[in-house]
């Protein structure tokens, strides 16, 4: 298959949620490396990856810009968290086919005109950071429900905050949740 193809279908097969046809995408032994810097080896681990992704929420873009025929693609994605917000981020995917399927993946995205990797440090703190603001939003719409939960939703957004200090400005767009006016000096 024609790589344009393939990688066409890649992202189709994801807007989709269509576990059962990776296995037609990927290599059995492929390697996936997430814009987050995850690491899933393995066609099990990959379908499972994108079980995690169907399961949490929806992928409401992932558009080709431009595919470049020695391994590289570059790209437009949106995604929707159930209770948890939107992100979307342009980025740069390299690949290796080998006999017709995707080999091996790696994902870097753009933020605020730098583009990935950052340091592994760096990738570490944005994972932890990512996912305590999920679990801050998650906690934050329970709490709006039920007030036992607004202590934890403070403790969690103020955790939150405190994390992303730590982080290189580059993490992060314009985004008001980590805008200087709301992180504490």
């Amino acid at each position: 298959m024609h790589s344009h193809s393939l990688i066409d279908t890649f992202f189709n097969v994801v807007k989709n949620k269509d576990l059962s046809a990776l296995s037609d995408i990927f290599t059995s032994d492929a390697v996936y490396v997430a814009r987050n810097g995850a690491t899933y080896c393995g066609l099990p681990q990959i379908q499972e990856h994108f079980k995690t992704m169907f399961f949490e929420g929806e992928v409401r873009a992932w558009d080709i810009r431009r595919v470049i025929e020695d391994g590289a693609v570059e790209w437009y994605y949106e995604y929707r968290y159930n209770f948890a917000g939107s992100i979307s981020f342009d980025g740069v995917s390299l690949f290796e086919i080998s006999d017709g399927k995707i080999k091996r993946w790696r994902d870097f995205i753009q933020a605020v005109n730098k583009t990935y990797p950052l340091e592994s440090h760096d990738v570490e703190l944005l994972q932890t950071a990512s996912r305590v603001e999920v679990c801050a939003d998650w906690i934050d719409t329970l709490a709006m429900h039920d007030e036992r939960f607004r202590s934890a939703a403070e403790k969690l957004q103020n955790a939150l905050s405190d994390l992303v200090l730590l982080l290189p400005n580059q993490c992060f767009s314009r985004d008001p949740a980590f805008s200087d006016d709301n992180s504490q000096s």
